[in-house]
Formats: structure tokens, sequence, C-alpha cells
């Protein structure tokens, strides 16, 4: 059980608190800025995992930068900027080794929104202070502001950490922090430094791997930026090479054999676990697998392509049950069989 201490100012609502005025004034444009270009994702909510998020506008055309995580994966995508107006929503690219995706608002030509300048990334170092904005617990659904959350640096230094199975992927040193970020609906949200400059994004609810304990970080700007540009430009980020790559995997011909499960040829290096064919009587074809499903989750684990689903399958023991989620005819439903 994760037991969270919130502690709540309440000087900024005393009228007769010294200085009271001047710290309000110092600090609320900022905070207003910070909340104008985080936008309300909402998706389809897989398995255990939310059906909301958060991201950060980086252009006036509406481009948004969130983490790469199981909203981005499904085909349904809606955001919600700061004055209530809610847009669909497409994903123009992924990097893996940045946990970074970007999505453009579908809109007009001549829309235009408030966003962070991801050209001009800014640093911070242990103990400086930094605010956290995010649609953390769905707290917001329209026009209602993002919260806002303050807190520290406590230091920079590589991250081994997880969820489940899933590896956190982002070699380059992350931002820990002393505030508590690390819940529903924060990731892909903004960190910025006192002065609103934005310094990183906020990641996900993972674990570290030697204490168990969950961890706040937020990726840096810096380490974004080439991947945003990259991206922005149409252009492929490459997987860098990890211990990932030797994975063990459930072969294709096992899948079939064993399974009665073809998958679509992983031509790309993300191609996405769609079926391409059901053996009748197998034990893919009872479990109610159709041509055409997308799997997405693998119990608790994210399915991200055919790979992760062969690397999945191949940590189960024969006889063991396993539940699936996929998306069939835009909506998501559950599956389950017995390893063969």
């Amino acid at each position: 059980m994760r037991i969270f201490l919130f502690a709540f100012i309440a000087l900024l609502n005393i009228p007769n608190a010294p200085c009271a005025t001047e710290i309000r004034t110092e600090t609320d444009p900022v905070i207003q800025s910070g909340q104008q270009v985080v936008v309300k994702l909402f998706g389809a909510g897989v398995g255990t995992l939310d059906s909301y998020g958060s991201g950060v506008l980086i252009s006036e055309s509406g481009h948004v930068i969130t983490v790469w995580n199981h909203l981005v994966n499904n085909s349904y995508l809606n955001a919600v900027v700061f004055d209530g107006r809610r847009f669909s929503v497409k994903v123009l690219g992924t990097s893996l080794q940045h946990d970074l995706a970007l999505l453009k608002i579908e809109c007009e030509d001549n829309e235009t929104f408030p966003f962070a300048d991801w050209k001009k990334p800014a640093t911070v170092s242990a103990g400086e202070s930094v605010m956290a904005f995010s649609n953390v617990y769905h707290v917001a659904t329209g026009n209602e502001p993002v919260s806002v959350i303050h807190g520290v640096v406590a230091c920079e230094t590589p991250l081994q950490a997880g969820f489940g199975r899933w590896e956190f992927p982002v070699k380059d040193p992350v931002y820990i922090l002393d505030a508590v970020t690390n819940n529903s609906g924060a990731a892909g949200g903004l960190l910025t430094n006192g002065n609103g400059a934005a310094v990183g994004l906020l990641g996900r609810e993972i674990r570290h791997r030697e204490s168990d304990m969950w961890v706040n970080y937020a990726v840096p700007w810096k380490v974004l930026q080439p991947a945003i540009g990259e991206l922005l430009n149409g252009r492929r980020i490459a997987a860098a090479t990890t211990a990932m790559d030797d994975r063990k995997m459930v072969s294709g011909s096992q899948l079939t054999a064993e399974f009665g499960l073809t998958l679509l040829p992983a031509i790309l290096e993300k191609t996405p676990a769609y079926v391409d064919r059901v053996i009748p009587g197998s034990p893919a074809g009872k479990a109610g697998f159709v041509r055409g499903d997308l799997i997405l989750m693998v119990d608790n684990q994210v399915v991200q392509s055919v790979d992760d689903l062969r690397a999945a399958l191949a940590t189960y023991r024969k006889g063991q049950a396993v539940s699936f989620t996929i998306s069939r005819d835009e909506s998501l439903q559950g599956l389950s069989l017995r390893v063969p």
C-alpha cells in the first residue's frame, strides 16, 4: 500500500499573513503560464492503467510531447487544453530510448496555442526549487487548471527502475524529485524552475529496482531536445542497442504451432502486435482471438511491438493463465488463455 502525505500550505489564503500579497504576485504569473501549456490527455484505460494523463504543448500549432505509454498506443486519444477546448490527437512519432511520444492536436490551420519552447532547455541543480504541472488524479477535465506541486531537485542520476517486467529505457541521468509527482495522471506533465522555464518531463509510476520504492523523477528537457527535433522533422529515431535486444523470446513458429497465433511480420523495429491469423480450435482460437486484433497488454505488461509480445510470453510456464488486453473495432476487450 502506498501512503502519500500531502502538505496543504494555507499561507496564501490567510488575509492577515505577512507577505501573502507579495508571494502571490511573484508566483501567480509563473503558475498560470505553466498551467496553460499543459494539456489533459484522455484515451482508453488498459487493465489497471488509467485512461488519462498529461502532455506539454511545444509549438504554437499544437505539437505535444508526453511519455510513450499505453495511452499513446491506443487509437483513441483526445486532448483538452487550458480553456476547455477538446481536440482529437494523432501520434506523429515515438522514441523508445527517451520514453517520449510526439503528438499533434488536430485543429484548424489558424488555431494557435501557448507553448513551452523546446529549443531553449533550462537546467536545474540539486537543491533548486521546481514546480510540477500535471493532470494528477484526473482533477481537471475541462477548463479547470491542472495541478501544481512544489518541490526541489534531490539529485541528477541514472535511474534503474521499472514496473513489473517493464524496464525504464532512458539511460541518461534524470532529475530525482523531492515532491510527490509519481501518481496517476501525472506522467507527461511539465517540470519548471522557479522562473517557469521548462526543465523536464514528468515520468511514470515506476519503482526503483534495488529499493522497490516508488520514484518521483523527470527526464531533463536537455535530454529530450535532440529527440524532439528529430521527431518534428519526421525522422525516425533508431533504438540504442541494449540488453533488451538479447531477450529470450517465443519464436514465430512456436507462437503459431503451440498458441495457434500468427502475427504480422516484424518488418519494422516496432511493428505493432496485430493478429494476422488464428488457427481454429487452438488455444488462441478458444480464447477468442480473431484476425485484426491488436494486442496491447499481457497481464499488466504493456506490449508495444511483436517482439514485446514474444518476449512477454517467454516468461510464462506451461499451464499458467495469461490475460490479454486487445483493441478490436475501436474498443478494448479482455481475453485469457493457458500457456500450452
